[in-house]
């Protein structure tokens, strides 16, 4: 057999075929560990990849650039959204594998690890930057640890800079109706009146569809999420099972895509076959899905012409979290409405938002009992009565 899995201890020993050793001519076997029994068989059709492909290498021998790049990125890119995976490697291409590339995987220390974290403080990367860096290697040496390539994680004995909190600067109604105003007449402004009015992340609007639209109801359905990756525009299934959500629509925004499916119905008309049936609510004009570097390109072209340049496109989705949070919805219905893992998350970032919801409880309080607790203490007798 080219591989097996038994059980051996609390786990399971995966043992895989790699061929004859050309020097001794004894057939070569390779045996890792698991504790469960699913990952086990993942481990086994990960080696039996490797091998196939050529890409497995003696752990001895085998270098940082090569256990990242042909065993780890290709393991890894089968388990994560693909965004998410040339985000690895863009961030392994760019600042680990020039600094310790050829630093060979057995012998990676804690001092390697530190040295490309200071490498990139030196080059100016932000602290958010430094740590998706050191989160990605760390995982990399994670799995290199559950393939027992190594039996200690050299990044756990590092500890990268603190990201600082970024500063939720969350625009004023004021400012949301400028952006408006200057967009009403363009492409820009049913997206952008959109998301200001539900919330929604690009990726979420562009990839709505009119059969999860129901104007009657006055809400729809957030299903997808419409990304880029690389020269591809690709749709997703939501991340979690929250981001699937329902979202109320304000009878304004109602009235607003009644006409604009209106318009985009006479448009249609006149591409004819031209007109690509995706059933997208937002599209570039003939059906095809809307970018979304294109959508942000022409949203700071408007900011940068009214004046607003700091005015990010994610900050009309702040200031409709804080819109509610302020006029007293409870943020569990915030964070439903906004998709949040959870309800602690959003209270994590709009906690600017705190005192004045204090104070908003206090002066509740305050008007449901301030009056019989003033009368309780005003008719309290000046003396104890002793009995």
């Amino acid at each position: 057999m080219r591989g097996s899995i038994r059980p051996r201890g609390d786990g399971y020993e995966i043992s895989v075929s790699a061929g004859v050793d050309p020097g001794t001519g004894r057939r070569k076997r390779i045996y890792r560990w698991a504790r469960g029994k699913r990952e086990a068989e993942r481990v086994l059709t990960d080696l039996l990849k490797a091998v196939d492909s050529g890409s497995f290498a003696d752990p001895g021998k085998l270098t940082m650039a090569t256990y990242l790049r042909d065993t780890w990125l290709p393991h890894i890119a089968t388990r994560v959204r693909p965004p998410t995976a040339l985000r690895y490697r863009q961030l392994l291409e760019g600042h680990v594998v020039p600094v310790i590339g050829s630093v060979k995987l057995a012998k990676l220390r804690p001092a390697h690890v530190q040295q490309v974290i200071d490498c990139a403080i030196s080059a100016g990367l932000a602290p958010r930057t430094i740590a998706g860096v050191y989160r990605t290697m760390h995982g990399a040496l994670t799995q290199a640890i559950r393939w027992q390539l190594l039996s200690v994680n050299a990044a756990a004995a590092v500890r990268p800079p603190r990201p600082e909190r970024p500063k939720l600067d969350s625009p004023d109604a004021a400012k949301v109706a400028k952006v408006l105003g200057a967009a009403r007449g363009t492409r820009l402004y049913v997206p952008l009146a959109v998301i200001a009015s539900t919330g929604l992340r690009r990726g979420e609007l562009l990839a709505l569809r009119w059969r999860d639209v129901d104007l009657d109801a006055g809400h729809f359905r957030v299903t997808a999420s419409l990304q880029a990756v690389g020269s591809e525009l690709l749709f997703f299934d939501p991340k979690t099972d929250r981001s699937r959500r329902t979202v109320g629509l304000p009878p304004a925004t109602v009235a607003l895509l009644r006409a604009h499916r209106k318009e985009q119905a006479e448009h249609r008309l006149l591409l004819g076959e031209a007109w690509a049936d995706m059933d997208l609510v937002f599209e570039r004009g003939d059906g095809q899905p809307f970018s979304p570097d294109s959508l942000s390109r022409d949203w700071y072209r408007l900011v940068h012409r009214i004046g607003l340049p700091s005015f990010r496109l994610h900050d009309l989705r702040h200031a409709y979290a804080t819109r509610l949070l302020e006029a007293g919805v409870h943020p569990k219905v915030v964070s439903e409405a906004l998709g949040h893992s959870s309800v602690a998350f959003t209270m994590d970032v709009y906690q600017h938002l705190m005192p004045a919801m204090h104070e908003q409880a206090v002066r509740a309080i305050e008007q449901a009992l301030g009056t019989v607790i003033g009368g309780s203490v005003a008719a309290r007798p000046d003396k104890p009565h002793r009995g």
